[in-house]
């Protein structure tokens, strides 16, 4: 599997460097994770979009959902017509969503995409298995793992202490996990410090810990610090243009 940064940056985007995103691909199976805020126009110079296998919608916060709209106006609107496109995001997520697109004229996300809330089960999209738990944060949000040809990659998403990422992400070969904050300020419990996301990375048995969602003030290489020393394994911090090999 490949993996290509798009966008990284927590909370909100600075100049050329979105918020959240990630493009997942093996074999001819591209799944899009989040769709931060910039993160479409960098989609844009990887792929056509209307070759995607399907788009994972983390949660409704801005920082990871904005970017759904051009996504669905390309769909509707664009050069290539295409079969609904699977989204797969949390449960009550379609109808606010939708309320953005219905302004009168009747625009419903069903018109470009197909909807899908998943389950306990599985999902299959090309050569890609997907499988999900919960995230410890204040909406609805889906925390992934992604196999696909004997490796695998699991993403924390936006998330306190309290999920059960350990368990999902456990043996992977790469983790992409939140890290907000550094040393012990914490202004925000649903998320986590580089520290604790280093803890989860090593009880989780993981080879590779990828950093993301860190706070534009803060300095990422304090972060890797921090986050390393409690994972022996290797530490790498996202932003956008990192391509790295699963």
């Amino acid at each position: 599997m490949d993996l290509w940064v798009l966008g990284a940056n927590g909370t909100y985007p600075t100049a050329g460097r979105p918020t959240a995103g990630y493009l997942l691909s093996h074999d001819e199976t591209r799944v899009w994770i989040d769709a931060g805020s910039g993160t479409f126009g960098g989609l844009l110079e990887l792929m056509d979009p209307v070759d995607l296998d399907a788009l994972i919608i983390s949660h409704l916060h801005v920082d990871h959902c904005a970017d759904v709209f051009p996504l669905y106006h390309y769909l509707r609107f664009g050069p290539v017509e295409r079969e609904p496109l699977p989204l797969i995001l949390p449960a009550g997520a379609v109808d606010r969503l939708d309320s953005f697109l219905d302004s009168g004229g009747g625009s419903h996300l069903a018109d470009a995409f197909d909807l899908v809330t998943p389950g306990t089960a599985p999902l299959e999209r090309g050569s890609m298995t997907l499988r999900f738990g919960s995230a410890d944060h204040p909406v609805p949000t889906l925390q992934v793992r992604v196999e696909a040809g004997g490796r695998s990659f699991a993403y924390s998403a936006d998330t306190g202490t309290g999920s059960k990422l350990t368990s999902l992400a456990g043996g992977a070969n790469t983790l992409l996990c939140e890290a907000s904050f550094q040393g012990s300020d914490k202004p925000a419990p649903h998320h986590l410090t580089a520290s604790e996301a280093g803890e989860i990375a090593e009880k989780a048995g993981v080879e590779r810990l990828i950093l993301t969602h860190l706070m534009p003030t803060l300095d990422p290489q304090q972060s890797i610090t921090e986050a390393a020393a409690h994972f022996g394994g290797d530490v790498m911090m996202a932003g956008p243009g990192l391509e790295v090999l699963i």
